[in-house]
């Protein structure tokens, strides 16, 4: 159906500067470590699949063999290459690789287990070596709703509810479409980045929250946000530069900032501090089993502990004064709080004890230094407290440090120490906890996202048109619900003045564009268009006579 542009849109002005459009990532490339998560680097694999598989070497750009299913295959690499076996027999020797394993049904990597269950993925598995040595990666290469499908229901449970793990499948997109960790892959299978079990991990109502946010990602100012998500919030979430900023980025993540829920205020003080960590029933994550908590250390088990962590944490320049552990940390006199945020969250404490005084930056470095049984404090927004005082035996050593440091012999130690503190993880973005709450209070996704994460725009990527000398179109394909959107609007910009876009949305064509091209910025109402579900929009590449410029659109919904 051909509709005239001028009878159906209206315009207004919608103020945009453009460099160039976000890229938006079809397919993620997922390195997949051994069994405890340990390494990704291998030496040897067997795979298997229950369709055929085609087995690609690279090097030469040919596919070299197809392999019946539920078949055997073993690769070994060496200094001469890959070799190949197939049930045991060698198939082939030094193949230069990388090697792709293609399959149209799933394909099994043996020997390794997610879930309880053998290791299952959709896609391709690549084997790329790793530069400098005799191993190489293993890359499951995955279209994007299907890496989703395997990391949702590992990052929240499913009994939080469909609009939370839409938040969250939203989220877990914007994360992957940003990220590049390595330059044979983009992430990770772990919670290095995010935990990615493959098709082990699908469950109906997390495979329909990918499904129903098809294409939706959260921008600022165009561009795909940091969505930034963690387990449990105390009752506040924290900005970006006072957790994570070095001072170097300050205000590069507006759209993270501190969020209070409702009744909770700032901290402004120790007493502030106290009050708030010994209340638990203020805030949207009273459900979490994190959302208050309590750790309590003998005071020569938490020497020892600190004895061990602040050598570590020293090294990567998180204590000061350097901690080399030649004078054994001994005689815990107390923890002192000398840096939190308006959470509550400590970015610094200092430890004041007979051999010494050190302070501990950041929350994962405090996190790291105060380990209970080998396990990181939940969090760092926390109060200590400590009973019962001793007198310490005095020995030779002892009086050289008391003299050194001008500590009284007849000073009393604590015995025990405790830690009174909320929530679970570094306390930026989207809470999980606090995500099903809301869920269950009958918010939508996209106002779950609103709440955490401000002022972004719930949108399909900005896509870039271009002339080009082949005829590729430009897709947008997302998923619309009528119940949760009232309107979907098209933004163009056309600030380089191409001088006709013809598009289609759906069915509905819109061929006749020129004589609204004058308009640098067109914000067009585009609802009526849309069915619940899937739809896409679709551009032509510009013409000829309008090359060297360039156009830009996306979908926002409200």
């Amino acid at each position: 159906m051909k509709i005239k542009l001028l009878l159906v849109l209206f315009f207004s002005l919608f103020l945009i500067n453009y460099a160039q459009a976000a890229q938006e990532k079809k397919i993620v490339r997922v390195a997949i470590s051994n069994q405890n998560f340990s390494n990704y680097n291998h030496q040897n694999i067997k795979l298997s699949a229950n369709g055929a598989i085609k087995l690609i070497d690279m090097s030469q750009a040919l596919q070299i063999d197809t392999i019946s299913p539920y078949k055997t295959i073993e690769v070994i690499l060496n200094e001469a290459g890959y070799n190949v076996y197939v049930d045991n027999q060698i198939k082939y020797q030094q193949l230069a690789g990388p090697l792709i394993f293609s399959s149209n049904g799933e394909l099994q990597i043996l020997e390794l287990n997610r879930k309880g269950m053998p290791a299952r993925y959709k896609g391709m598995i690549e084997l790329r070596n790793v530069k400098n040595t005799l191993t190489f990666n293993v890359i499951n290469i995955v279209d994007m709703q299907n890496y989703l499908r395997g990391v949702v229901s590992n990052e929240m449970p499913i009994s939080f509810g469909l609009e939370a793990l839409k938040a969250q499948a939203v989220a877990a997109r914007n994360y992957a479409n940003n990220a590049q960790i390595n330059p044979n892959y983009d992430v990770v299978d772990s919670t290095a980045s995010q935990v990615y079990y493959g098709a082990n991990s699908y469950k109906d109502l997390s495979d329909i929250a990918v499904a129903q946010t098809l294409g939706i990602y959260a921008l600022y100012n165009e561009e795909p946000i940091t969505a930034q998500y963690f387990s449990t919030s105390a009752g506040a979430t924290d900005d970006w530069d006072d957790v994570f900023g070095d001072g170097t980025e300050s205000g590069k993540h507006p759209y993270l900032k501190a969020r209070f829920d409702e009744d909770v205020k700032p901290i402004k003080n120790e007493k502030d501090a106290e009050n708030f960590f010994k209340k638990d029933n203020i805030g949207l994550d009273v459900n979490s089993p994190k959302f208050r908590w309590e750790i309590e250390f003998d005071r020569e088990e938490l020497e020892e502990v600190l004895h061990n962590n602040l050598i570590a944490q020293s090294k990567a320049n998180l204590v000061s004064p350097f901690y080399d552990g030649t004078i054994k940390l001994n005689g815990l006199k107390d923890i002192k709080v000398t840096k939190r945020t308006q959470s509550g969250k400590i970015l610094e404490l200092e430890i004041l004890s007979k051999s010494g005084d050190y302070k501990v930056k950041t929350q994962l470095g405090i996190r790291r230094v105060i380990k209970k049984n080998g396990s990181m404090l939940p969090s760092t927004n926390f109060i200590v407290e400590h009973s019962g005082k001793e007198e310490l035996p005095e020995t030779e050593e002892d009086r050289g440090i008391i003299k050194l440091f001008d500590f009284s012999s007849d000073d009393k130690y604590p015995k025990r120490f405790k830690f009174i503190g909320g929530g679970f993880g570094h306390g930026v973005g989207m809470s999980q906890y606090g995500a099903s709450a809301l869920a269950k209070e009958g918010k939508t996704y996209p106002e779950i996202l609103n709440y955490y994460y401000s002022d972004i725009k719930i949108s399909t990527m900005p896509k870039l048109i271009e002339y080009v000398d082949y005829n590729i179109l430009h897709k947008s394909e997302f998923y619309f619900d009528s119940k949760i959107y009232k309107k979907a609007y098209l933004y163009i910009n056309n600030r380089s003045n191409v001088s006709e876009f013809p598009f289609k949305i759906n069915d509905f064509v819109f061929s006749e564009t020129k004589h609204i091209a004058s308009k640098r910025v067109l914000k067009v109402n585009i609802t009526e268009y849309l069915k619940d579900g899937v739809n896409e929009v679709v551009f032509a590449p510009l013409s000829r006579e309008d090359k060297g410029r360039y156009l830009i659109y996306r979908v926002e919904f409200q």
